[in-house]
């Protein structure tokens, strides 16, 4: 098309085109779940169909949430904080377990920042206010905003929810293109999360406890999904019965026994896999039932707006509400801008050093300072020091205090990074075990906060679609 232009010149200067041979359609699919209705702990699964080209990028999970119980609780951010275990098998074959999904979305969410227009039809990316509007009239209705820590908050009825971003197989498969005609039966099984993982309370002056009754329920459950087909079998035939292989990423959350942190953490577990890309560690509060909402005005009267806080209020001055607003001061210690459950709360607050060492090797040249942590994390996620856009970390994390407090983690890269391409180089430990040890440690002898450590690792993985439907993983 071109074979005159000499190469030497840049591609802007070429005439480039591309036409589809054949027709192509695309359309809307809805896939409905084998039960509708769910409450905490429960699962429900959702069977793709066969025989279908599905985009993965147009994947969204659709659900309906009610609170309910003596005292009025409110969702943490994010929908996929409603998720406690997600499972995918193929034909099947089991091919992705993740245990703690919302803790893992939460954390990964948190250190991307998607923006908050983005996620207005469902995602709940921001809980701090609620909208509603008037009923049609013969002239524009107006839009009310309040504070979902006001102490009149309303239990949720049917409230619309959607998760449209994934993280496991469905967010990172480096192919986007899914052809269940080769794969088979695609089960997702979804586990509900608990309560008190998901839900926090308002700043409701009569709700001094909260109990298993103070929970929610789930209803209408289906996802959506874009399938395409063509009416040429160019495409069709070019896979065939070919070895597919789809690069993924796959995660490990291993929980440890309770610590205090003047005692330090000191925690290994054992990891076998072919490319194991990067680790972190971090820290939980140990949670059984809801809590009050981590944020500004929670502990308070929540009479009026001029005691409570929202994101908006909060980024406008971290001064004015900061920590909390209980009437008793001592309580006053946690708080701020996270607007999330205690238990989606990394709090390595007081973090002295953290260092890693697999098989006995330690991987830095010494324990690390927080500030070099918090460089190493950057670095570890793909150099984000150097990244000069718009995207950052979640809003709250107004300083380094604040990042350890709420959002902390330790994390280590493993990998060769390549941001642009599903790129497999993390460190192998096939055929035997790696022994990943986590040490931290904290300032303060009279520190004797309890906290539980975890070790997370994300590894990549191949999927093998053979002939026949033959499903494996390595």
């Amino acid at each position: 098309m071109y074979e005159n232009i000499p190469g030497s010149y840049p591609a802007t200067f070429f005439y480039n085109l591309s036409k589809l041979q054949g027709a192509f359609s695309k359309n809307l699919i809805k896939i409905t779940a084998d039960r509708l209705d769910a409450d905490p702990q429960q699962l429900t699964n959702i069977r793709l169909p066969i025989g279908g080209l599905l985009n993965l990028d147009s994947l969204a999970l659709w659900f309906k949430v009610t609170t309910k119980g003596t005292n009025i609780t409110v969702p943490a951010r994010y929908a996929s904080t409603f998720i406690k275990r997600m499972s995918i098998s193929m034909n099947n074959v089991s091919v992705q377990i993740i245990q703690d999904y919302n803790l893992l979305y939460n954390i990964a969410m948190d250190h991307t920042n998607k923006d908050k227009t983005k996620g207005i039809a469902g995602e709940f990316l921001d809980n701090s206010i609620r909208y509603s509007e008037g009923v049609g009239s013969s002239d524009q209705t107006a839009i009310t905003a309040s504070s979902t820590m006001l102490a009149g908050t309303a239990h949720l009825s049917n409230e619309q929810f959607c998760i449209n971003n994934w993280i496991g197989l469905f967010g990172s498969a480096s192919t986007r293109i899914c052809s269940t005609d080769r794969t088979g039966e695609i089960t997702i099984s979804i586990e509900w999360a608990p309560n008190y993982e998901v839900l926090g309370g308002t700043a409701e002056a009569s709700a001094t406890t909260y109990t298993a009754s103070d929970t929610y329920s789930v209803s209408d459950i289906y996802m959506t999904c874009e399938a395409f087909s063509f009416s040429d079998d160019t495409y069709y035939k070019s896979i065939g019965d070919k070895d597919l292989k789809i690069g993924f990423n796959d995660y490990t959350v291993t929980r440890f026994a309770n610590a205090t942190k003047n005692s330090g953490i000191n925690c290994t577990t054992y990891l076998s896999s072919g490319s194991i890309d990067y680790v972190y560690g971090t820290a939980l509060l140990p949670q059984s039932v809801s809590k009050p909402l981590v944020c500004y005005g929670s502990l308070g009267t929540g009479a009026t707006e001029t005691v409570v806080a929202n994101v908006y209020k909060y980024l406008s001055d971290p001064v004015a509400y900061s920590d909390n607003a209980s009437t008793t001061a001592s309580e006053n210690v946690y708080g701020d801008g996270f607007f999330s459950t205690l238990s989606m709360q990394r709090c390595l607050q007081h973090l002295a050093t953290s260092q890693f060492s697999i098989n006995n090797k330690a991987l830095n040249y010494s324990p690390l300072n927080p500030h070099e942590i918090f460089q190493n994390n950057l670095c570890s996620l793909g150099y984000e020091g150097v990244d000069t856009s718009a995207n950052g970390f979640h809003p709250g994390i107004v300083s380094l205090l604040h990042y350890f407090k709420y959002y902390g983690i330790c994390m280590q890269s493993l990998e060769l990074i390549d941001k642009d391409v599903f790129y497999i180089s993390g460190l192998s430990s096939a055929g035997s075990s790696a022994a990943v040890n986590w040490t931290a440690t904290f300032t303060g002898s009279s520190n004797t906060l309890s906290v539980t450590p975890v070790i997370v690792a994300k590894m990549s993985k191949v999927l093998h679609v053979k002939a026949g439907r033959a499903i494996s993983v390595e």
